[in-house]
């Protein structure tokens, strides 16, 4: 028989512009006390934005900031985490990215009868030897996947059980954007007099978001004679730093400062893709790609690479354009494309507005709500088991 009131932390190690936060916040701003679940949230680093902060602490539940440096293991934390578990009578931790998640275990070694779920938010390779994989088939009760690329890569691993959930996102904050269609922008102001807006949000980190490929893209259309305009807008922080300037340099080294600016730790992406002509999501990897649906909300077309999770989300032609990853030249001929066929751009962004309902948050907040009352009657793998599955050398 499940608890009247299901209590969950949610636990994360930082509260940074980034997509795995921003999903928490929007779940957490769309549920109301209702008596079936509440929420305690745990914010485990230094690492925080005073905006997403101050959002954070408007919210219906209670909020602790740890302020742990980064990296440290000190055992005082683990207290307060058993302090706050036990002062709200805690049933689940939910923990959002793998250091929060290594945090959660250490939890139920004190506490066992917690129940433990992680969010798998990537298709990255899993960089894990055979001990951590072993901890995680004993503790993990449960696990979701934010797109069916990412529910595959979980089965392979043997992180089970997996539920698959995609990341939904707030409609209602993309109703008041109102742009007009790319050929009726041309006609008051063609390509000329007001270059062809190009957005990219995400954090900028060129391995995984392959911003370097978009810059090299630009260079192209500017020899090609081509009037265009990037922004890029995303996180920069102390492992991303190197990053950003390699960036930076090659702006300069191409020369295209006048068509490419960045817009650093900021959490308007409403307003910036409000003044966008085109979105372009040029990652190597990625688990979903939460931000080509507000991309969609918001009216904008758009441009992904054809990988795992963006993937799932872009019918080539329909309701937007896919590009071989990593290939400067196929994101080129995209970009040519909206260029020069607004009204196909104006076509995609249609279907892509209807496309991006089904998105809602409320029916993801649902889902989760349903899969915190499941998890309560999962069973846990017993300590026999598992140590005869050690001994016969199949655990590892």
């Amino acid at each position: 028989m499940t608890k009247q009131t299901i209590h969950v932390m949610q636990l994360i190690s930082s509260l940074q512009v980034g997509g795995a936060e921003k999903l928490l916040l929007d779940l957490l701003d769309e549920t109301q006390p209702n008596g079936l679940v509440t929420f305690t949230v745990v914010v485990m680093n230094q690492a925080v934005n005073p905006e997403l902060k101050a959002r954070l602490e408007r919210l219906h539940c209670e909020v602790y900031f740890l302020d742990r440096p980064e990296g440290h293991l000190h055992g005082k934390y683990l207290q307060k985490l058993l302090r706050i578990i036990s002062d709200h009578d805690v049933d689940i931790v939910h923990s959002h990215n793998t250091g929060s998640k290594w945090w959660a275990i250490l939890c139920k070694l004190c506490r066992p009868s917690l129940k433990l779920i992680f969010t798998v938010h990537d298709t990255a390779p899993i960089r894990q030897n055979a001990f951590h994989g072993f901890l995680q088939r004993i503790f993990i009760n449960h696990y979701i996947a934010v797109s069916q690329s990412v529910e595959r890569l979980c089965l392979e691993k043997g992180f089970v059980p997996v539920t698959q959930i995609y990341n939904g996102i707030d409609l209602q904050a993309y109703q008041n954007i109102r742009r007009n269609s790319l050929v009726k922008r041309l006609k008051a102001a063609p390509f000329q007099s007001r270059p062809l807006r190009i957005v990219q949000i995400g954090r900028l980190y060129h391995p995984k978001k392959g911003q370097d490929i978009l810059i090299s893209a630009i260079a192209q259309c500017k020899q090609k004679g081509m009037s265009v305009h990037a922004t890029f807008m995303g996180g920069v922080y102390s492992y991303s730093q190197d990053s950003y300037d390699t960036l930076k340099k090659m702006v300069v080294d191409l020369d295209l400062q006048a068509e490419i600016d960045f817009v650093v730790n900021q959490t308007n992406v409403s307003a910036v893709l409000s003044e966008a002509d085109l979105f372009v999501l040029p990652s190597r990897y990625e688990g979903l790609g939460l931000v080509v649906l507000e991309a969609m909300a918001a009216g904008v077309p758009v441009i992904v690479s054809n990988i795992d999770g963006p993937a799932e989300l872009v019918c080539h032609g329909q309701n937007g354009l896919l590009f071989q990853s990593d290939v400067v030249a196929s994101l080129f001929l995209a970009i040519c494309t909206m260029y020069d066929h607004p009204e196909l751009a104006d076509l995609m962004a249609e279907n892509a507005l209807a496309f991006v309902k089904k998105f809602d948050i409320e029916g993801m907040r649902q889902q989760y709500h349903n899969l915190y009352q499941h998890a309560l009657l999962e069973k846990s793998l017993p300590i026999g088991s598992v140590l005869r599955e050690v001994s016969h050398g199949t655990f590892f």
